[in-house]
């Protein structure tokens, strides 16, 4: 079996062949490896599908077999015993399946090279059936996502892929989810590009497409050609509707950011509860329920609640906006109780309602005008998906595919972008990534990009300024550039020197002498007045193109609130100190990223420390320093060079240590370092 699976990965590499054949090789088992977690994420949501659907189907039955009192006490048990039933799973055997998955994909992506628990495959399906179909108001797309991400990571570790590969097939993943869950395989494609990778290459883009198609095309075939919702073909009727949409998008910008302040709040309800952890997943399934109760609209995944809100097919202010914050906050009980499931669903449902709302709003305060209430649920529903989530593009391709139709994407754009400014500014931070703060997890994909973008000209710039006055004579001037060794000083006037008023150089002192200019002639007449500035806040990389366009050496940085104000200089050379100032910045983010890396790997950290002069430490060879059993000192960096020790190896003031420390013995470590002689 071993040398199977070896021979299988230097085949699926390409290792084992010729370079004539590597390429090919690799090519085809980006396309099969695709198609394989495509079909798979397919069918994984074809499962949660039918089982969310006829369980919804078993339990209503069983409500309504039972009717008066009893219908209504079973229905608020049932999320109680969908709590009951997950609290082992959540609690103790895979507390990974606790809510939505993406995130957790997209930190798998970012900090584990696409490595997820083996036990996400067993137990993730289970959890979300159970929660999703027993109340729980969370959707089917984040399970179905991290599943199939889970059996890609399973996949690459058979073939003992890298870890570009292991991204790339976390990607395909995700997408084949969203495309096979909502049938939208662009927008699924859109969404693993943008959200999960963060990043569009064509390196992956083929792959992910692939497995989307693959996962669209299976779900077609066993639950039909329609996408999960239908919507009718609405159109743009009169262009005085764009403001109307466009006020829409601004407004739901605020529910995006309400959808994750509920969250948050009711989760750290939860958490001043300190109910135990056993009992956690059962309350919250208590008060689902009893909310079901005054509203059963709001439980499950609602995907047949917002097809009606799409067709219009709803009226009621009140209820609406009742519907939309109850919505709002089963979604909030569910997540915070630790229940399974995803979050696209809830939210679509949330802007659905909340744009069918501001559509009878309109009818109520305009009735003269003629408007189409659905197109409103529908651009709602886009617009409050961009705002809590910060994906317009797979947003808005999403929606256009499920309403199949070109005349709405105007309003679709413009309300989605408004909302995703406006979120930004007010809530910088997006529902997934406040999920992945509450745990204590940050993404450290590090985007590449051109180093000297990376250093702004206000920390290379020199502040002091080489001035001359304007009614200074050449001779003086020459006498100027001798005893301070500048080739170029800006001039300004003897009355207001804080203002110039142009620029000369050494080229200028020859260009008058051979004009046969006279000594005592002022420097205001042969200087440069046009003058070419720069800000403190400009990337270097702006500056140096412009240095280049212009082909000048230096540049005045001028203040940003007058800009004839000079409080700095750049010159070439201080170009070359930004470049390695960038440098050193890149350097230090791959160090800590990798660290990072390492320690959510293994659990352990990487620690520097300095040998400071009469450390107790210092002169003493590492087997004498005794330091404790929980930490390896893997390299030592002394003037300029990097020594990788062993237990003879002495440690000498000035050195820097770098050692890999179990958790919890970092301030251990570091406090032997800090003891004097």
């Amino acid at each position: 079996m071993v040398k199977l699976r070896k021979r299988l990965a230097q085949l699926w590499s390409g290792s084992s062949l010729g370079p004539r054949y590597r390429e090919s090789s690799e090519t085809i088992s980006l396309v099969v490896t695709a198609l394989i977690i495509g079909l798979l994420a397919g069918l994984g949501a074809v499962v949660f599908d039918r089982v969310v659907h006829y369980m919804g189907l078993a339990f209503e039955a069983l409500r309504g077999e039972m009717g008066g009192f009893w219908g209504s006490f079973i229905g608020v048990m049932i999320p109680v015993l969908g709590g009951i039933l997950v609290t082992p799973i959540v609690v103790r055997w895979s507390p990974d399946v606790r809510g939505s998955g993406i995130p957790g994909v997209m930190y798998s992506v970012s900090n584990l090279g696409g490595r997820l628990p083996k036990r996400i495959i067993f137990w993730r399906p289970i959890a979300s059936g159970i929660s999703i179909g027993t109340g729980a108001s969370l959707g089917s797309e984040g399970p179905v996502v991290q599943l199939s991400a889970s059996m890609a990571s399973v996949m690459a570790d058979f073939l003992r892929l890298n870890d570009e590969r292991r991204r790339s097939l976390a990607a395909v993943a995700a997408a084949s989810g969203i495309a096979a869950t909502f049938n939208a395989p662009i927008a699924g494609v859109l969404f693993a590009l943008e959200v999960v990778l963060g990043k569009f290459t064509n390196k992956y883009f083929s792959s992910v497409v692939i497995g989307a198609v693959a996962a669209s095309a299976l779900s077609r075939r066993v639950l039909g050609p329609d996408p999960a919702f239908a919507v009718p073909n609405y159109a743009l009727d009169n262009l005085y509707e764009l403001p109307l949409y466009l006020l829409l998008g601004a407004l739901s910008a605020f529910i995006g950011i309400a959808i994750i302040r509920v969250m948050v709040a009711v989760e750290n309800e939860f958490n001043h509860l300190r109910l135990p952890p056993w009992l956690r997943p059962a309350f919250g399934g208590l008060l689902i329920g009893l909310l079901g109760l005054a509203l059963p609209e709001v439980l499950g995944r609602g995907f047949e609640v917002t097809g009606q809100m799409l067709r219009g097919d709803m009226v009621g202010i009140g209820f609406l906006l009742a519907i939309t914050f109850g919505k709002m906050l089963a979604m909030g009980i569910s997540l915070g109780s630790w229940h399974s499931g995803g979050i696209f669903a809830p939210i679509l449902f949330v802007g659905a309602a909340f744009g069918l709302v501001f559509a009878q709003i309109v009818e109520v305060a305009f009735p003269a005008l003629t408007i189409t209430p659905g197109a409103f649920a529908l651009v709602g529903m886009a617009a409050v998906f961009a705002g809590a989530e910060r994906a317009p593009m797979s947003t808005i391709v999403m929606v256009f595919e499920m309403s199949n139709d070109y005349q709405l994407i105007l309003p679709l754009l413009l309300a989605a972008v408004i909302a995703t400014l406006i979120a930004d500014v007010l809530h910088p931070e997006s529902i997934y990534h406040v999920m992945l703060s509450r745990k204590g997890q940050s993404l450290l994909r590090l985007r590449q990009g051109d180093l000297l973008q990376t250093v702004l000209l206000e920390e290379v710039m020199d502040s002091e300024i080489p001035s001359v006055y304007a009614d200074d004579s050449i001779e003086r001037f020459a006498e100027v550039i001798t005893e301070s060794h500048h080739h170029g000083f800006l001039v300004v006037d003897r009355e207001d020197p804080d203002h110039f008023i142009g620029i000369i150089t050494l080229t200028d002192l020859e260009r008058a002498r051979r004009e046969g200019r006279s000594l005592s002639t002022e420097l205001r007449n042969i200087c440069q007045q046009t003058v070419y500035t720069a800000l403190p806040t400009e990337a270097i990389s702006e500056v140096l193109e412009r240095m280049a366009q212009y082909d000048i050496g230096r540049m005045p940085v001028v203040s940003p609130q007058d800009k004839l104000k000079v409080i700095g200089f750049v010159r070439q050379s201080d170009l070359a100190r930004a470049y390695y100032q960038a440098v050193q910045r890149h350097r230090r983010i791959e160090e800590q990223e990798e660290a990072t890396r390492l320690r959510d790997l293994t659990g352990q950290e990487i620690i520097e420390v300095k040998v400071r002069q009469g450390c107790k430490l210092a002169g003493l060879t590492l087997r004498e320093a005794k330091l404790p059993k929980e930490s390896i000192v893997v390299a030592i960096r002394r003037g300029g060079r990097t020594i990788f020790p062993h237990g003879d190896t002495k440690l000498e003031p000035g050195d820097t240590v770098v050692a890999n420390v179990a958790p919890g013995f970092g301030p251990t470590f570091r406090a032997l370092f800090n003891q004097a002689r």
